[in-house]
């Protein structure tokens, strides 16, 4: 008898327990990402010496692509966060072809979640290192500095497990000792993404 009024009382509150579950949103769940897309480099001021004592500062823009692959954890339905790594074979300015490598932590947070089309906005911290060959003369300034980032996109479902990622991010960070100022890495951007619960 007693077994009976356990059980009775489990089946009543069954639905009052699924509902409570679903008005919380979808329970936590891993997504991996991998995006390309274009990238454009704004340098500070570079800055030169002549043997007889003038100097000259200038500044630098290239272009360019950005490779970029993480995993974001959403713990809420609209909240996550995200660790990515993400590639740029820049120019720096006057010098040859060399490479950016980024690594990042970000807080996601999705405006919306009721419709196929889920945009979001992003930000955070990292660090970057600017790379290269002993000849485009950059061989020498490969230590990471402190680096951030900030953006938007928007994720469009596909299916229950695959969605598609277009976003806008600006990467700042700090750059080689031969050049002033900050960094400006705008990067536009679109890939796949791949849900997990």
């Amino acid at each position: 008898m007693r077994i009976k009024r356990i059980t009775l009382r489990c089946v009543l509150l069954l639905p009052f327990t699924c509902s409570m579950a679903a008005g919380q949103g979808a329970p936590p769940s891993v997504e991996v990402f991998a995006e390309g897309g274009g990238s454009l480099l704004s340098n500070g001021a570079l800055g030169a010496v002549c043997s007889f004592g003038c100097s000259y500062y200038s500044r630098g823009f290239s272009y360019g692509a950005r490779l970029f692959a993480g995993a974001r954890f959403r713990f809420t339905s609209h909240d996550a966060i995200e660790a990515s790594y993400s590639y740029s074979p820049n120019s720096f300015s006057n010098f040859q072809p060399n490479r950016s490598d980024l690594v990042s932590f970000n807080y996601v947070r999705y405006l919306d979640i009721s419709a196929p089309f889920q945009p979001f906005a992003t930000a955070g911290v990292g660090a970057d290192r600017f790379g290269g060959s002993a000849a485009s003369g950059l061989s020498s300034y490969k230590g990471f500095r402190f680096a951030g980032n900030y953006g938007a996109g928007a994720d469009i479902i596909l299916t229950r497990h695959v969605a598609l990622r277009l976003e806008l991010r600006d990467y700042v960070g700090g750059q080689p000792s031969f050049a002033t100022g900050t960094s400006h890495n705008i990067v536009p951007s679109a890939g796949v993404v791949f849900k997990f619960r």
